[in-house]
């Protein structure tokens, strides 16, 4: 779908369209802007106050209901809208004995805008029904138009305090009745309202017809940005920012937001609604976009917006205070003077209130860190003591293993008997695989694990030396993997035995003598194999040997299942759950 951004011409990046609205900002600088909320909308209650005591003395009862027209606009602009439906009832009761007019519908109208900003829902339908009434009766096509605009907000389909209330919402009702008004702006050829009006349309179809509302959308932009009214093409172009946000296409809306920007400084334009609108849709986009450093500082901006809005409606509030001061009696004065000096009181005690508690959060801050910092020695110099006890621990083990085989190292040279000497040879072995586990872990860095990587070539050539076949170059694979020692220990042996039948039993058939040894870690499970190219199990290598029930028993400690296989030579895998997989940091 094609942008209308000024920034691209005919699918280009070009700048006529952005020279000609360029110019048309320049030219229309020193336009009328929205005033921000604040001091001015209190200026001008109390001018239009001194106007209704100036209209009051000539007696005019027109200027009088116009002028109380006028105070009912100001006290709406306040956010009193009691007040305000005061003064526009008054202004009713002047104008109504005169007949229908186009004024008693405008003030029909702002009656019920007031009761719908109130959710007094039946309220707005029936003032509004009054004000098609006067419209039709003196055939104001213009105010027809805005009555028409009222009805299709009140039917819009976004608020359940109106259907709360009974008054039925639709989208149709509210397209049907901006599509009126649309025709009624078309035949005045009033561009103005045929731009605000599609506006209205884009933004009501944004969630029923994506392509239509794009399509009213662009159309309320090519005319604010004809008539150069910067004001609207900030209105219309956020509404496409938002546009393309919804239809999640951040980068196009940020091409928009970065336009009503541009437009908005260069114009010196842009009111508080508009600002928190830009900031927000930014927020969205960078959202969207994963930026959430800039996601976050625009939606701080929209917050600071809505504290500035506040601000200023507090220098207003202050501004009718003035006002009132002045038109007040000297004992009012009096009054209020002890009032601001009964809150400075007030505030003055909740500061030092405020500060006695800042005070104690920091104190009770550091007597934690303090107790904090001291468990954190204790447990600290635990930990070291533990550590050292286990390290002691693996030292004792080892020498202990140490012992046990120079022990058997003197018990097989006194031996005699080719078996028993076999026998206490591999007896040998499989304590030297339990004695390097508790070496690797006296030397390590990990009390309670040990490296396979350095741990399994170091075994396995340790047995392949002892039988001479040092020369022997097996093929490992092994990745990066650290297992609990209890397991290694039970592997060791594992790894032990099958090298010593290969040694024994493979190697002497076989001019190539070749290992083949790895592990795989999958889903939390450990998968070993090793294979050689001898014979296969032969007569000799029996179920029922001492080495084989050894293989057994190991793998049922390690609650896992194992394989024997003659295809090629020997070969064995071994599958258990891992306890402890904890790898190297």
């Amino acid at each position: 779908m094609s942008s209308v951004s000024p920034f691209r011409s005919s699918g280009r990046p070009g700048c006529h369209k952005l020279l000609t609205f360029l110019s048309v900002v320049m030219a229309l600088h020193t336009s009328a802007q929205i005033p921000p909320i604040g001091k001015h909308l209190y200026d001008k209650l109390a001018q239009t106050q001194q106007e209704y005591r100036a209209t009051m003395a000539t007696g005019d009862s027109m200027q009088v209901a116009e002028v109380c027209y006028l105070m009912g606009k100001r006290y709406s602009a306040l956010g009193d809208y009691v007040t305000a439906q005061k003064w526009f009832i008054r202004s009713l009761r002047i104008r109504e004995p005169r007949g229908p007019s186009e004024a008693i519908g405008k003030v029909y109208l702002r009656l019920a805008e007031n009761q719908f900003i109130q959710n007094q829902h039946e309220l707005s339908v029936h003032y509004t029904r009054r004000a098609i009434t006067n419209f039709q009766q003196v055939r104001s096509l213009h105010g027809m138009m805005s009555a028409y605009l009222m009805v299709g907000g009140l039917y819009k389909p976004d608020s359940t305090a109106r259907a709360k209330a009974g008054v039925a919402t639709s989208f149709d009702s509210t397209f049907y009745y901006l599509r009126k008004a649309e025709h009624i702006a078309l035949t005045l050829k009033k561009p103005l309202d045929i731009a605000n009006i599609s506006l209205l349309l884009g933004k009501a179809l944004t969630e029923h017809d994506r392509t239509q509302g794009l399509s009213y959308l662009k159309k309320a932009y090519t005319i604010n940005l004809q008539i150069g009214l910067a004001y609207g093409i900030i209105n219309s172009s956020l509404a496409l920012a938002n546009w393309y946000v919804v239809a999640r296409q951040p980068l196009l809306a940020k091409k928009w937001l970065d336009y009503a920007t541009f437009v908005r400084d260069t114009a010196q334009h842009g009111d508080y609604s508009q600002n928190k609108e830009l900031h927000e849709l930014y927020s969205s986009v960078y959202r969207q976009t994963g930026q959430w450093k800039l996601a976050f500082e625009h939606q701080q901006k929209s917050f600071l917006l809505r504290i500035e809005a506040l601000n200023a409606d507090r220098e207003g509030a202050i501004a009718r205070a003035g006002f009132q001061y002045e038109n007040e009696k000297k004992e009012a004065q009096l009054k209020t003077q002890q009032k601001e000096l009964a809150l400075r009181q007030e505030n003055l005690k909740t500061q030092t209130l405020l500060t006695v508690l800042i005070m104690a959060l920091f104190l009770i801050t550091g007597i934690a860190c303090a107790v904090y910092y001291w468990l954190f020695r204790k447990y600290r110099r635990l930990s070291e003591q533990n550590a050292k006890l286990v390290k002691e621990q693996n030292h004792r083990v080892k020498n202990n293993l140490q012992s046990i085989t120079n022990l058997l190292g003197l018990q097989f040279n006194r031996l005699t008997d080719e078996t028993a000497r076999k026998a206490v040879e591999e007896s040998l072995l499989r304590v030297e695989a339990m004695a390097l586990v508790h070496q690797r872990l006296y030397d390590g860095d990990r009390l309670v694990e040990i490296d396979l990587v350095q741990y399994v070539p170091e075994l396995v050539g340790g047995v392949l030396r002892s039988f001479s076949y040092g020369y022997v170059q097996p093929f490992y694979t092994l990745p990066p993997l650290w297992l609990d020692a209890d397991s290694a220990i039970n592997l060791g042996l594992l790894l032990n035995e099958l090298v010593t039948n290969a040694c024994k039993y493979a190697f002497p058939l076989s001019n190539d003598p070749a290992l083949n040894i790895g592990y795989q870690e999958d889903n939390g499970k450990l998968h070993v194999w090793f294979s050689d190219n001898g014979p296969g199990l032969t007569t000799p290598v029996k179920k029922n040997s001492f080495g084989m029930k050894l293989i057994d028993m190991v793998t049922q400690k390690l609650k896992g299942q194992s394989q024997f296989s003659s295809d090629n030579g020997c070969s064995f895998s071994l599958t258990f759950e891992l306890p402890v997989i904890a790898h190297p940091s």
